[in-house]
């Protein structure tokens, strides 16, 4: 969506009729018929993937993802789901088909959807505005491009009851004070009831809500013993994601700044009192607008805030190089030199410097930072430092006061477009 944004490009949707039901089984299989309409001694041979079949999935992937192939496109390589040629982007989920192009390419996409239709039973949804539960907003005149889930949140808020009062929105999403263990039992019907609205919140955290992932994180932390604590601060985190709701991701084609794909990396050394293990958090975004990022609570112990660090940016760097190759694949080139942001500049000189290495007696931390040197120092990686007020991964270490929450929300480009809606 950051790439149609900032090219201008032009969206059609479409639907897949029976979408299973045209790939051809492997081996036909025998079946009763249906209650009302069976024959004495007559059974049914399907010959086509049915609805409930354990091969049906895949049956479906392979036969689209033939025709396409036919068609002229070819899949990127690791995104399954998505299809390029020279002037045309795809992108499939089960049955539902959303293409991009540019408005000098319509007659190529004319075609194209002919021959599409001749294939397939479809229906056209003409310009996308709705996919996977994502509503999408566009403002051409001034190349932009939202994001949100107000239709879904609204769902939320009647399924747990919610009601906000506009003037008492909760300013962050989790309290202030540290959630920890619960030293009781919670009853069956209790966990049920917190793992369902983890649940509901965690699908909004990782598609538009990039300002929740550390609360739900933290949520998700007490999925099996919530306490009467937890289960507050659940409720607190679907209250303020009610009365925020028309906050979206915003893409802008028009976009000034100079680094058009930033990624940001950081950590909370030993932010765990229980285990103390650290917490990691990367963002990158393009266009002005997330795309990725990820909240996690490490697995082993560090013995210093600058090994904590080094695993950050290694994760963020895995990441990184995936997204220059998915980049390229897709033909996008941003005509800059990508770059990782950090607010640790003792990690940074360990990087970039030929003589410094950090001494460790951690094998795993030894050789995070050794694959980090190799590619820094080779020109791979860039790593530059920013202070930490301007880190907006370090919204995704921890829970933040409303003033930084605030701020947080700014440097994710995430704005109320209420009134655009």
């Amino acid at each position: 969506m950051a790439v149609i944004a900032a090219k201008g490009l032009e969206t059609r949707q479409y639907d897949a009729v029976n979408a299973f039901a045209n790939s051809p089984l492997p081996t036909p299989i025998l079946c009763h018929c249906a209650e009302g309409y069976g024959r004495f001694g007559y059974l049914l041979r399907v010959l086509m993937a049915l609805y409930g079949l354990k091969t049906s999935p895949l049956l479906w992937y392979k036969h689209i993802t033939r025709t396409l192939e036919d068609l002229g496109l070819h899949s990127v390589p690791d995104s399954n789901c998505l299809f390029v040629n020279d002037w045309l982007i795809l992108i499939f989920y089960v049955d539902d088909i959303i293409t991009a192009y540019a408005p000098k390419d319509q007659t190529l996409m004319d075609k194209f959807e002919a021959d599409l239709l001749n294939k397939y039973e479809m229906r056209r949804m003409g310009e996308a505005e709705h996919f996977l539960g994502v509503r999408i907003v566009r403002d051409r005149p001034q190349r932009k491009l939202w994001l949100i889930q107000d239709s879904y949140i609204e769902k939320l808020a009647g399924k747990y009851n919610i009601t906000v009062n506009i003037n008492k929105v909760p300013k962050t999403p989790l309290p202030s004070t540290e959630l920890v263990p619960f030293e009781g039992n919670a009853t069956a019907q209790q966990i049920y009831g917190y793992q369902q609205r983890v649940g509901s919140i965690n699908f909004s955290a990782v598609i538009t809500r990039p300002d929740i992932s550390k609360s739900v994180s933290i949520l998700s932390e007490f999925l099996q013993n919530p306490s009467p604590t937890h289960i507050a601060a659940a409720d607190r985190t679907l209250e303020y994601l009610v009365g925020t709701k028309y906050l979206a991701i915003e893409y802008n084609g028009n976009c000034e700044e100079k680094n058009i794909f930033v990624a940001s990396s950081d950590s909370a050394f030993a932010d765990d009192s229980a285990t103390r293990h650290s917490s990691y958090g990367f963002c990158f975004s393009l266009f002005g607008g997330v795309i990725h990022y990820k909240a996690v609570k490490g697995s082993t112990v560090t013995t210093s805030s600058t090994e904590a660090e080094l695993l950050a940016l290694s994760m963020t760097a895995k990441d990184f190089v995936w997204w220059k190759r998915f980049f390229r694949d897709i033909r996008l080139d941003l005509d800059e030199e990508p770059t990782i942001h950090c607010d640790n500049q003792q990690t940074i000189r360990l990087l970039t410097k030929e003589t410094p290495k950090l001494q460790t007696a951690l094998k795993h931390v030894d050789i995070h930072q050794s694959w980090l040197r190799q590619e820094v120092q080779a020109g791979r990686i860039k790593v530059q430092w920013v202070p930490t007020a301007e880190m907006v991964a370090d919204g995704f270490t921890k829970a933040l006061p409303a003033q930084k929450h605030s701020d947080f929300i700014k440097l994710l480009n995430l704005v109320d477009i209420k009134d655009k809606l």
